[in-house]
């Protein structure tokens, strides 16, 4: 049976009869109700009478400093915020005096603290080594509550400032959270050997150098882990999910290599048990190789490739073209696939030369790309080779400096290579503007078709 469309859910709410679509107002759900007349009704303080519980939801939204804030309303918010589940601290702290006076505010906050459990514990400021033994105690107090969620987000203003938060002893030991996110946060290897987080589900680890076997080591004391996140992290070069029969959801976001193995580090992952694979964000000096991926569902390739010179940029897409051709062999059997900028550029690319896209078993396939006329190539290739598509989204991105960088070199290229673009370009609108037609006439769109391959027209002439 077919779902309703976006249209029939809204002639519920709106009154078709009219051009300009005129509310409804009988059926029409936000209508606002009729103002009270009475002086007694409109003085009361409904979010006063609210229940305890439900103000301190409320109040769980917001910064500590701006939930405590709500005490000057009345008496009746005096202590309110004293049993809110959830504590933000968060603080852009230009010198070290900003953040010594945020961390005696947070000590007092904590002292008139009255809950008996907090769910979120966050912390976000520029650390310096001064406050460490400040930052353990608050560490302490939220595992002592039994936090269900502990947010260690630290900034650097210096990118080799060496500031890093070393995590306390106690942290490796079994804690209740079942999220935890770090950042900028120093782990120990010896420490990790014996880590035992065996309520955590969720591990985010930012900024961080963390070796194959500090990996290891965390996939087994996490028996319950579901979701890691390596965010611009260095120092491992292979991601073994065989030591963790639990992880499902696999995000690295970013990575480098070695200066002197430019081109030569690979990064291995293998993931037999993995359902969803993201590779985001800058690689610098390093590849992607992925070995058993036989039970991904969901994948999202939306890295970028960062060179160390411009000499090694200007043939970017011909150093890496093999890389991204072995990546989608590997992933197409996934159900739901998302390009990005990059990719989709060594596509258009290879689409121009002749070499198309491996085969894909794709279902719903989402471009993340401001759409140029010279990615129409790419699209058409990818339209061409995923002969399962069932829904194509397309999130418009606003452009980066390398893209700016890109279509510098494709207008330099030869007269030649310019032409066959152009040609290679004309023929990825036909195959595209097919491809929207049929749907057109399958699924009877025909205003959002035509509005597609009108902007469509647009971009190639």
């Amino acid at each position: 049976m077919r779902q309703p469309s976006e249209s029939s859910v809204n002639a519920t709410i709106w009154d078709s009869t009219s051009f300009y679509r005129t509310p409804n107002r009988k059926n029409n759900p936000l209508k606002r109700p009729r103002s009270c007349q009475n002086k007694e009704c409109q003085n009361v303080d409904r979010i006063s009478n609210l229940p305890d519980p439900i103000i301190q939801h409320i109040l769980s939204f917001l910064p500590a400093a701006d939930a405590i804030k709500t005490c000057i309303l009345s008496k009746r918010w005096d202590s309110v915020w004293t049993l809110v589940p959830n504590l933000i601290f968060r603080r852009e702290c230009s010198c070290s005096q900003e953040a010594e006076s945020f961390a005696v505010f947070v000590d007092k906050t904590l002292m008139h603290y009255c809950s008996p459990k907090v769910k979120k514990f966050l912390v976000e400021f520029e650390f310096t080594e001064c406050l460490k033994a400040q930052v353990d105690s608050w560490v302490e107090f939220a595992v002592r509550l039994k936090v269900e969620e502990l947010c260690l987000e630290f900034h650097r203003e210096i990118a080799d400032d060496p500031d890093y938060y070393y995590l306390p002893n106690f942290l490796y030991s079994n804690i209740p959270a079942e999220k935890l996110s770090l950042r900028f946060c120093a782990l120990s290897p010896n420490k990790l050997k014996q880590v035992s987080w065996m309520s955590l589900k969720v591990l985010s680890i930012s900024y961080n150098f963390v070796s194959n076997e500090m990996i290891k080591n965390i996939f087994l004391g996490c028996s319950l882990l579901e979701y890691l996140k390596l965010n611009q992290c260095h120092g491992f070069d292979q991601i073994n999910t065989n030591f963790s029969s639990s992880l499902k959801d696999l995000v690295v976001d970013g990575s480098w290599g070695p200066e002197d193995k430019f081109g030569d580090f690979v990064i291995t992952i293998k993931g037999p048990s993995l359902l969803s694979l993201t590779l985001t964000g800058y690689m610098r000096r390093a590849n992607y190789m992925l070995l058993d991926v036989s039970s991904l569902v969901e994948a999202n390739i939306g890295y970028r490739m960062k060179s160390c010179s411009l000499g090694c940029r200007s043939n970017w897409y011909s150093a890496h073209r093999s890389m991204l051709h072995d990546l989608l062999e590997k992933l197409k059997h996934v159900e739901k696939l998302t390009i990005g900028t990059w990719c989709l550029q060594v596509l258009s690319i290879s689409e121009v030369k002749g070499l198309s896209s491996p085969t894909s078993a794709c279902k719903y396939l989402t471009l993340n790309k401001k759409i140029n006329k010279w990615d129409l190539p790419g699209i058409a290739s990818l339209l061409q080779s995923s002969p399962n598509l069932q829904k194509l989204t397309i999130n418009l991105m606003p452009p980066n400096n390398f893209e700016v960088f890109f279509y510098h070199n494709i207008t330099s290229l030869p007269l030649f290579l310019s032409v066959k673009l152009w040609f290679g370009t004309l023929i990825a609108f036909l195959s595209i503007s097919i491809f929207l037609l049929f749907i057109m006439l399958y699924y009877k769109s025909s205003l959002s078709s035509y509005c597609v391959i009108k902007s469509l027209l647009q971009l190639t002439f």
